[in-house]
């Protein structure tokens, strides 16, 4: 369910934004809570210098509390996991899988089939078909299988389009070795080892439009091949690395192209996420005030479409502070939420306040479309025509988590209320009486569920998250 707040119709005009808006929130109101009030995952990387202990506590502290989903920045790619054949080095990885079961933490994998950041073993069996298959089968079932269940989605196959015309990137050591089927065989690889994982396909320059002359116009036709062939495909990552000139809906590259191709897989089951976002300015100029005003408005205009298309579920950011960035190695600066002292910029008030006064339409409730798999089994019957839908109703009740418990307050006297819990799909998990105001949920996985409370002729109903 949305939380109203006072904010909710109101216009804010972009001179707002930096002027510690921050200060108009309660204290418990984070990025992180508000995500999950609102069924989706916000996130950042855990850069290079967080593995390596060299980050200011803060860091981590900003990290945990705003987040709800979490990605290497390169300790999970092939030289990190493999960099001698069939030695694997799980370090990292594992410190970072622990660091998010710790904190409640979504898990992304990133990336298992790449053309860049290849050990240089690999490249000794260029010639060799039938080896560069078996020694990316390999990788996959050893890399996919020691984090099975932990990591929530991977990155199977990263950046295999050409960004000069819409083609294969012929270039790529997997390409070359054994052809394009070596993407498919990717995909049923991983989903043989973890049927439960969603799957993605990563790129960058997605927000560019559909047509046929567009890297995502040309990927679109790959999933609707993928889909149609039974390739285990559940998502598309936008990587959405942009840069503040080309971010106007009048420019090639926007907002609206991404939607538009949100649209497009929504046809086809497949999710979209925004998985590598970053907004920066050319190095060397003077960004002014308005510019990050600007730049906040674009953060909060790709943030629509992760709240408003029914199929799209992430919001991940390459980066916390500005210090701490990629950006360089692309001429750019000041393209993330923070600046170099950790303090928010107006992006962050720009997000905070967008995800505080969203309201789902009255008609129907943001809800996953996609379908994947599920050994979910309930012997209560539902109407399979009810929809899920959140408001704020009209009566006493109320209803909050702590812990594994639920809470229900403002039950009838006497009366025990009906409580069915489903998953975001809306496909029935758990269904209870509850009597005393309890309901004990240690029983149920970790996630996102839409619970419903019927109490006579009261009900409610909101999203919560079990951790």
């Amino acid at each position: 369910m949305k939380k109203t707040h006072a904010f909710a119709g109101l216009v804010l005009s972009t001179a707002l934004f930096g002027a510690g808006l921050t200060n108009a929130f309660a204290a418990d109101e984070t990025l992180r809570s508000l995500a999950d009030k609102n069924g989706i995952y916000i996130g950042a990387i855990l850069n290079s210098q967080w593995f390596n202990g060299g980050l200011p506590g803060n860091y981590e502290q900003i990290h945990k509390s705003q987040f709800n989903i979490v990605v290497a920045e390169n300790e999970m790619k092939f030289d990190a996991t493999e960099p001698s054949e069939n030695r694997f080095n799980y370090n990292n990885g594992d410190k970072m899988v622990k660091y998010a079961k710790a904190n409640g933490m979504r898990v992304r994998g990133h990336a298992l089939a790449w053309h860049s950041q290849v050990p240089n073993w690999v490249n000794n069996y260029k010639g060799n078909k039938q080896k560069l298959l078996s020694v990316l089968k390999n990788h996959i079932k050893n890399v996919v299988g020691h984090w099975k269940g932990q990591i929530d989605e991977w990155d199977v196959v990263n950046e295999a389009i050409s960004n000069n015309e819409p083609q294969w990137r012929t270039g790529s050591v997997w390409y070359q070795g054994i052809g394009p089927e070596f993407i498919d065989s990717a995909f049923v690889w991983t989903h043989e080892v973890d049927p439960d994982a969603e799957l993605c396909y990563n790129d960058y320059n997605l927000e560019q439009g559909v047509n046929p002359k567009a890297k995502a116009g040309f990927l679109l036709e790959q999933v609707k091949r993928w889909v149609k062939n039974g390739i285990p495909i559940h998502c598309v990552g936008s990587q959405t690395h942009v840069e503040d000139t080309t971010t106007d809906k009048h420019f090639i590259g926007s907002p609206d192209s991404l939607r538009s191709l949100a649209k497009e897989l929504a046809k086809l089951n497949v999710k979209l996420k925004i998985t590598e976002l970053d907004i920066g300015f050319k190095s060397g100029i003077n960004v002014s005030k308005s510019d990050l005003e600007r730049q906040g408005q674009t953060f909060r205009q790709y943030l629509d479409i992760i709240l408003e298309e029914p199929n799209a579920d992430t919001y991940l950011i390459w980066g916390v502070s500005d210090k701490w960035s990629w950006l360089g190695g692309l001429n750019r600066q000041k393209g993330l939420i923070y600046d170099d002292n950790l303090k928010p910029k107006p992006a962050f008030d720009s997000i905070l306040v967008r995800l505080q006064t969203y309201e789902p339409p009255k008609d129907t409730a943001k809800k996953d479309s996609t379908v994947k798999d599920s050994t979910a089994k309930d012997s209560t019957a539902l109407d399979p025509g009810q929809s899920i839908k959140q408001f704020n109703a009209p009566n006493s009740l109320s209803l909050h988590v702590a812990g594994r418990t639920l809470f229900v307050t403002g039950l009838a006297s006497k009366t025990a209320a009906k409580v069915d819990l489903l998953d975001l799909q809306g496909r029935p998990v758990y269904s209870t009486n509850c009597i005393n105001g309890t309901v004990d949920l240690s029983n149920i996985a970790e996630g996102l569920y839409v619970v419903r409370v019927q109490n006579g002729s009261t009900n409610l109903t909101k999203r919560i998250s079990i951790k």
